[in-house]
């Protein structure tokens, strides 16, 4: 039987409906999984971000731990230069003082000739030469000269060696310290000189006191500083 024009146009209808209602599911189907993958890939990038501004806030801020940790490093050594310098400038005023005591010492006449002959024979003991040359400072001449013989009989005593002193006249130690004088300076002692000068041996204040000194640091800086300060 054939289908009239109406039943025709129904099934037509139909058919396009069907066809609409199938687009419109398989369009709802695309959009979800479109906003499905954008959420997935929006939460995956701002996943990443967030990483990548964490870890660039941590590098920030463990690059300012490192500048913090560089400045106190810095003002804790600087700090500790100014300790040392202070402590340094100490010691360089207590020896300074120390050799000032030294320079009173040979204006006491009696008192100063005793110590240049000790220190004289100390240094013939030591050197155990026959021909010797005195260089000293040319104010001290007259009083070693006074001392020369009564220093050799003490020599030959200790030794039995007959030591034959000379007193140079040519070189001169640098005299003693006085106010205005701005030229190199010598507190008191002698150096003695053997074989031409390829032995010498230097007994001057300013030698016996840097000797005395080097081995007394560290108990000088314990006096000063404490204990902890002997280093």
């Amino acid at each position: 039987m054939a289908k009239t024009g109406d039943e025709v146009e129904r099934q037509l209808k139909n058919m396009i409906s069907f066809i609409l209602a199938e687009a419109e599911e398989k369009a709802k189907e695309i959009n979800f999984r479109a906003e499905e993958e954008f959420n997935i890939e929006k939460t995956r990038i701002v996943q990443e971000e967030k990483k990548r501004i964490n870890e660039d806030f941590a590098q920030r801020m463990k690059s300012v731990e490192v500048q913090k940790k560089i400045a106190h490093s810095n003002q804790l050594n600087q700090c500790r230069l100014s300790s040392l310098k202070a402590r340094e400038t100490a010691i360089h005023n207590i020896l300074a003082e120390t050799q000032q005591k030294l320079v009173s010492l040979t204006q006491n006449e009696g008192q100063y000739k005793e110590l240049l002959e000790s220190l004289i024979l100390q240094a013939l003991l030591k050197m155990k030469e026959q021909e010797i040359s005195i260089i000293c400072r040319e104010q001290d001449t007259a009083l070693i000269e006074s001392v020369v013989s009564n220093v050799v009989g003490k020599f030959k005593e200790k030794t039995n060696i007959t030591a034959k002193i000379t007193v140079e006249k040519k070189h001169r130690l640098a005299p003693g310290p006085k106010e205005g004088y701005k030229g190199p300076t010598c507190a008191g002692g002698v150096v003695l000189s053997a074989l031409g000068g390829k032995i010498l041996c230097n007994n001057t204040f300013e030698q016996r006191l840097a000797l005395a000194s080097e081995g007394l640091l560290p108990e000088i800086r314990a006096i000063l500083f404490g204990a902890t300060a002997r280093k």
